[in-house]
């Protein structure tokens, strides 16, 4: 899916966007832990950057590992459409939440991702 929502950006966009695949190829829980410490074997020496939503940092005392992920990354914060925090950084985003794709009440996103979504019957669509 994060394929098909490059292929509805700009070119200029897309082309600064690589999607790795190596959380779908895990098998088993994948937290984000193992993923950075994949990243990371794979690009010694570069930093690494976490960008996550508001609802998502609210949390991050929750994480797996968050000790451990916190000594490898350096985390962005992103605020919620008409969030009133001072803790994130406003990029205009959509006011879309993976909770309203999964019970079918968003549909501001990718119109290919929508159509996959339906045509695989994804999240209750």
């Amino acid at each position: 899916m994060c394929q098909l929502a490059l292929s509805d950006l700009p070119v200029d966009v897309a082309s600064k966007v690589l999607v790795n695949p190596i959380e779908v190829l895990r098998t088993g829980p994948s937290y984000a832990i193992d993923t950075v410490e994949a990243v990371a074997q794979n690009y010694p020496g570069d930093s690494i950057h976490l960008i996550v939503g508001q609802d998502a940092a609210d949390k991050l005392d929750q994480w797996h590992r968050i000790e451990d992920l916190k000594k490898l990354v350096t985390f962005i914060i992103i605020e919620r459409p008409g969030s009133e925090s001072d803790l994130g950084i406003d990029i205009g985003a959509l006011n879309v939440a993976s909770t309203g794709i999964r019970e079918g009440s968003s549909r501001e996103y990718s119109p290919s991702v929508a159509q996959f979504i339906k045509e695989h019957h994804l999240y209750g669509s």
